[in-house]
């Protein structure tokens, strides 16, 4: 995948060892306005948004594309940060727990391009394979849990960061915990978190998880990047320095979080000053713990989600007038150029 000028694509959620996480609510304070698209999987959702997104592209408009945490390769959604417009596969994202009050919202049923006879045909079915998808996100949850644990001990240490919850990802506080094993001077001192309360902060994942092993987006998400790359304790310097920075120049910054902890800051970037800071190599899953393969449990459970995911997807499909939608989109893209005058 090759980066283009004014895209970028990342997570905003993840299947992590603290459940299903959505940073949504912490993006949606700058949103004017949302389209959200409900319907099943396969009835045409994550084309919808990969089009238009890319038509508004070439339009001239920068976008930020939003992979599924459930499925890699697909689109949940777009945000157009500059613009305050956001369009979002309801499916795709945690249930409505995003919506925010002051947000103009057009939800579009993509039922209205579908044979209700054949959906309710198939409805039994359907069903099954939902409960049958539920169950296994539990147990992705479970392995990804017992895998963090190998993780750790295998690093030899905790995260050199963390929270008593994730809460101060999501905007209700902006409060650190310190670890006080630290034996020596620890650079994030108070000085350091009153810093960091007072800058625009905006998280996201560049992780996706897939049964052939992570899908890495840092490599295509840094290009056009200067990398500051460190080792160590080192990190813990940086960061102060960052804080600092950020409070005397007023800019903002986007935190990287681990995949399986997202209590652990693996990243941060300067996008105004496209530079970005880094723990090792973003290219190294290694140097973030994420080389080790998979246990075979969790690979035969993440291949068991893509086959139900499937088979819910062509269920769907059966009953989709695609000509129809197709018609649409241009409908749906002039609403939205007029929206952005």
């Amino acid at each position: 995948m090759g980066n283009k000028t004014g895209v970028r694509h990342y997570f905003a959620e993840g299947m992590t060892t603290r459940g299903y996480i959505s940073l949504l609510p912490n993006m949606m304070p700058s949103w004017q306005r949302a389209y959200v698209l409900l319907g099943g999987p396969g009835t045409g959702k994550s084309t919808l948004i990969k089009v238009i997104g890319l038509e508004l592209l070439d339009r001239g408009y920068d976008i930020d594309f939003l992979r599924s945490a459930r499925d890699p390769d697909s689109m949940a959604g777009f945000i157009m940060p500059r613009m305050g417009l956001a369009m979002l596969d309801a499916m795709e994202v945690s249930p409505l727990r995003w919506r925010a009050p002051g947000v103009i919202e057009k939800f579009i049923d993509f039922r209205m391009f579908c044979d209700e006879h054949i959906l309710e045909k198939q409805r039994a079915q359907i069903l099954k394979i939902e409960n049958r998808l539920q169950g296994l996100q539990m147990t992705l949850e479970e392995e990804l849990a017992a895998k963090l644990s190998s993780l750790i001990e295998n690093r030899g240490h905790k995260p050199h960061i963390e929270k008593e919850d994730i809460s101060w990802i999501l905007g209700n506080s902006a409060r650190l915990k310190i670890k006080k094993e630290h034996t020596g001077p620890w650079p994030l001192a108070e000085n350091a978190i009153k810093l960091l309360q007072k800058s625009v902060i905006n998280p996201y994942f560049l992780h996706g998880l897939t049964a052939e092993g992570w899908l890495n987006l840092a490599p295509h998400f840094l290009t056009d990047f200067d990398q500051i790359r460190l080792e160590g304790d080192e990190t813990l310097d940086a960061l102060d320095w960052v804080l600092r920075e950020a409070q005397q120049l007023g800019q903002m910054i986007e935190i990287v979080l681990h995949p399986l902890n997202p209590d652990e800051v693996i990243g941060i970037v300067f996008p105004e000053r496209h530079l970005a800071i880094w723990q090792g190599n973003p290219e190294n899953l290694a140097d973030q713990g994420l080389e080790r393969p998979f246990n075979e449990k969790l690979i035969e459970t993440l291949a068991s989600w893509q086959t139900h995911r499937s088979q819910l997807k062509a269920l769907y499909m059966e009953a989709v007038n695609f000509e129809q939608l197709d018609a649409y989109r241009e409908t749906v893209l002039n609403q939205i150029l007029c929206d952005l005058k």
